[in-house]
């Protein structure tokens, strides 16, 4: 079973990220990471997202998931995957989601939540050049906005388990565990 991984910025995702996928010795997809490779690459799509990138657009759709559906035909057979940062809208879950389905891949998500005071506390901890307060609440309100509907879509269909990411490290870690022990026996 893949693994898809929610968390608003500061949650600790890519760091629960690392851990799960040594752990239980999944593929690591990081989307970021992923458009950031290809952007060094000399191809017709890597020119189409070097130029979106530094023009400072949103990658679209078609093309997120043009990536994952490469990564995931790379794939071994058996071999299974931890998706971070995909899906990030409805347009994007409902293609992922139908790519998932054309492999055959099932998967469990796994929220990491914490409250938005922690989340801004933790940016601004972290110093970088755009966790400026403008832009966490920016991140927070395309969060709120973006992904939360799919989240929630998941869970009605009974495809998310929630951990408490207001904890440290190793007891995160603990609760992912614990959750997807007793999800998947």
């Amino acid at each position: 079973m893949d693994i898809i991984l929610f968390g608003i910025q500061g949650s600790g995702k890519g760091t629960q990220a690392k851990i799960l996928a040594e752990k239980f010795q999944l593929k690591p997809f990081e989307m970021g990471a992923q458009l950031r490779t290809l952007a060094q690459e000399n191809s017709e799509l890597s020119l189409k997202v070097k130029t979106l990138i530094e023009a400072g657009h949103l990658v679209p759709a078609d093309i997120v998931i043009e990536i994952a559906e490469k990564f995931i035909q790379k794939l071994q057979p058996g071999e299974k995957a931890l998706f971070d940062g995909i899906p990030r809208n409805i347009e994007q879950k409902e293609k992922f989601d139908a790519v998932l389905k054309k492999y055959h891949r099932d998967f469990l998500g796994i929220q990491i939540e914490i409250p938005e005071e922690e989340t801004i506390k933790r940016l601004l901890a972290r110093g970088r050049n755009d966790d400026t307060p403008e832009g966490i609440k920016n991140r927070i309100d395309h969060f709120n906005r973006q992904t939360l509907p799919i989240i929630e879509d998941y869970k009605k269909s009974g495809k998310i388990v929630c951990v408490n990411g207001f904890q440290n490290v190793e007891e995160v870690a603990a609760e992912i565990m614990n959750k997807l022990n007793s999800s998947v026996n």
